[in-house]
């Protein structure tokens, strides 16, 4: 059974809540659903045991941290070299992800910068990588959607 059966309504309606507004707190959550307060605890607390729930964590935007440039950088790699690479990548401050992919390329990066020279710079600490061979990079313009995951909430 996949994931999103194993939600009911007032888990859909509790993450609904925790995505528009997870400063509030417990006390109010659970004053929203209508729950007491340890029902409420008790199913924010299964939705991150199960990894429904992966963060906390404020999310931070790299423009205004001063990393208005963005691309993605595809990353063809030497045969049996994978842990390896992505453990240099993840060397370069500037890299944000890295993720294996299927296709022509093995993998591809997230990358920020200051301005273009900076941009340079990333693109020669990857290439520098032990285990990359070729790369391929589109600099990211403007993001039209995005992350988002609450309509997977929707049955």
């Amino acid at each position: 059974m996949d994931s999103l059966h194993l939600l009911d309504q007032i888990d859909r309606r509790l993450l609904e809540i925790v995505m528009a507004d997870p400063r509030v707190g417990v006390r109010e959550f659970s004053r929203r659903l209508g729950v007491a307060r340890g029902t409420a605890q008790a199913r924010l607390d299964k939705l991150e045991a199960r990894g429904v729930i992966a963060s906390w964590a404020p999310t931070l935007e790299p423009a205004a941290l001063g990393f208005p440039l963005s691309a993605l950088v595809h990353i063809q790699l030497a045969q049996a070299e994978l842990e390896e690479t992505c453990a240099g990548l993840a060397e370069v401050r500037e890299v944000l992800e890295v993720m294996s992919i299927a296709g022509e390329f093995d993998i591809v990066c997230r990358v920020v910068a200051r301005d273009h020279a900076h941009l340079e710079e990333v693109f020669s600490a990857i290439i520098s990588t032990p285990g990359v061979l070729r790369t391929r990079t589109e600099v990211i313009l403007r993001r039209r959607v995005g992350p988002r995951v609450s309509q997977l909430l929707d049955e």
